[in-house]
């Protein structure tokens, strides 16, 4: 009985992911719809974990013996359910300590002012910026990029990234990368992903677009973009974050039409994955 409710929950987990993609292969990209984008995207990395998750703890919790309803349980599930705990906690770890580790490599270059923000200035020729950290994330700016753009334009890229900081995008993202990680065996988890990151500069550009002129960031953000692109972790949020050129395009045309989407998840998405606890009310049944 405990294998067959491990085999519902991965049977959930690809019915979610697949419907998340049909969905958005049926609707047109707009820009109409970005706040449905953000939390059903978000629903479709998260729920799959949360609820293998639940199913795991379930079934260690009832044990490796005994009979649930008419059902004996089995030792295959027990062992499976260790195997994704161990694994979520070994992510984990992972990710953790090269959070830590790239901290400890930027505190090796001075804290300096660039036009009100305090940043620390990396000794790169590159165009490069980007928050690194969690939830009190540091602002990184390669000396190429304060060599290549004028005052204007650089006040355009701190601005989004002041937007960032403001949303608290490195420490929700390094949460949201881990459930990327985790369930890159299911499918288009790239693409969703890549839209999620998306969604998130979106959101920094508008944020920007509040204090600086929107065609003034889109001319910073073309001209970053030229540029030979860097990889980033999931902790990292950076101006020019990878991305296919379809994606740089509606990112340029929601600056351009004056889109300032909130993208607040929200009680409402909170609530729409209270069902990933389902697992854990079986319990009482077990005997």
């Amino acid at each position: 009985m405990h294998l067959l409710m491990i085999l519902m929950a991965l049977a959930i987990a690809l019915g979610l992911r697949q419907g998340n993609l049909n969905r958005q292969s049926v609707q047109t990209p707009s820009l109409a719809n970005l706040d449905q984008r953000w939390r059903s995207g978000i629903i479709a990395l998260v729920a799959p974990v949360l609820l293998l998750l639940t199913t795991a703890i379930a079934v260690l919790s009832m044990g490796a013996q005994g009979q649930m309803v008419w059902q004996g349980t089995g030792l295959a599930s027990y062992l499976l359910s260790w195997l994704f705990l161990l694994s979520t906690l070994s992510c984990f770890i992972r990710q953790s300590l090269q959070l830590r580790h790239a901290v400890i490599q930027l505190r090796r270059y001075p804290q300096t002012e660039v036009l009100g923000h305090p940043c620390r200035i990396i000794d790169d020729s590159g165009l490069f910026s980007a928050q690194v950290g969690g939830w009190q994330p540091q602002l990184t700016i390669t000396q190429g990029l304060l060599d290549h753009l004028d005052g204007d334009r650089l006040a355009a890229v701190l601005a989004h990234e002041d937007g960032h900081r403001v949303y608290r995008d490195t420490f929700w993202f390094f949460w949201l990368g881990i459930c990327y990680r985790l369930t890159l065996w299911l499918p288009h988890s790239d693409l969703l992903w890549q839209d999620l990151l998306l969604l998130r500069e979106i959101r920094a550009d508008a944020w920007a677009a509040q204090q600086v002129d929107e065609l003034l960031l889109a001319e910073s953000l073309l001209d970053v973009i030229r540029a030979p692109l860097r990889s980033t972790a999931s902790f990292e949020a950076a101006f020019s974050c990878t991305a296919p050129p379809s994606r740089l395009e509606q990112r340029i045309e929601a600056l351009l039409c004056g889109t300032h989407p909130g993208l607040n998840f929200g009680w409402q998405g909170v609530l729409q994955l209270a069902w990933v606890l389902l697992p854990l009310t079986v319990v009482p049944f077990h005997q």
